[in-house]
């Protein structure tokens, strides 16, 4: 029962804390989400994604009975060619047809095919969407001449182009967004508890009793600029002189609420 009343007010002093630093937080998060929003759209390079499909087969065997084994090596062989497609062998021919500046190109093809299936897909980000397609059809194209050469295979088949695709795949401003917006919540949290913590001012009478201490009085708020001022001495005087005690002490506490 004790520890759910303390983790009762843990939670109340933390649901206090956020309402006490409520601005802090939220200034936070603007900062966090517009130092996202320049990344997402200024500094982010896009990235755009072209896809291909090939099919490579073995030779077919009239023997009925040979069947599954070679659907079981045209199988085999899809997973060799993954390996063949992403080499420097073919790539190094792509980057000289097309004239790319370098071969950094080569880190944003994959070829892969689903298990058990004999498509393979191949892959290729790049920041020009245009190049990205060339790049992809060039290299489905040189793998097909050079099959032959390089696995012995000759029934190689492109099942389709590679498209332009206008829309980048990376940044996504949405998800990048939103984690900014997350980050920015849990930095401003960060914050507003370090600076509860490390606040060891006295600002009001529940923090004296906090500390297991009696409030023996309370006196009127006021500035150093007040004691400077040899009117307000004098009114103070003559307003306390004039009350009694009890009014005296209820003149201070009303004073102390309106300031």
């Amino acid at each position: 029962m004790q520890e759910t009343q303390e983790q009762t007010i843990d939670l109340r002093g933390i649901i206090n804390i956020i309402r006490k630093r409520l601005g802090l937080i939220l200034f936070s998060t603007f900062v966090v989400l517009v130092l996202g929003s320049i990344y997402t759209f200024f500094i982010a390079t896009p990235v755009y994604t072209a896809t291909t499909q090939l099919v490579v087969k073995l030779p077919n065997s009239d023997n009925s009975s040979a069947y599954a084994g070679q659907v079981a090596g045209n199988i085999q062989m899809a997973n060799t060619i993954n390996q063949v497609i992403v080499s420097p062998v073919i790539l190094d021919k792509v980057q000289s047809n097309l004239n790319l500046p370098s071969n950094a190109f080569q880190k944003q093809v994959t070829a892969t095919n689903l298990t058990n299936s004999q498509v393979i897909t191949l892959t290729v980000k790049y920041s020009n969407p245009y190049v990205a397609q060339k790049i992809a059809d060039e290299t489905a194209n040189i793998f097909s001449m050079e099959a032959a050469n390089l696995l012995n295979v000759t029934n190689v088949n492109i099942l389709s182009k590679a498209k332009v695709e206008s829309t980048p795949t990376s940044p996504k401003p949405k998800l990048y967004l939103a984690i900014s917006i997350v980050i920015g919540l849990i930095l401003g949290l960060a914050l507003a508890l370090l600076k509860e913590v490390f606040d060891n001012k006295i600002n009001k009478e529940e923090d004296i009793e906090a500390l297991g201490l009696s409030v023996l009085g309370v006196t009127a708020y006021a500035q150093t600029s007040d004691f400077s001022n040899p009117n307000y001495k004098k009114e103070t005087l003559d307003s306390d002189t004039s009350m009694s005690p009890d009014e005296q002490e209820l003149s201070r506490l009303s004073k102390r609420k309106k300031r």
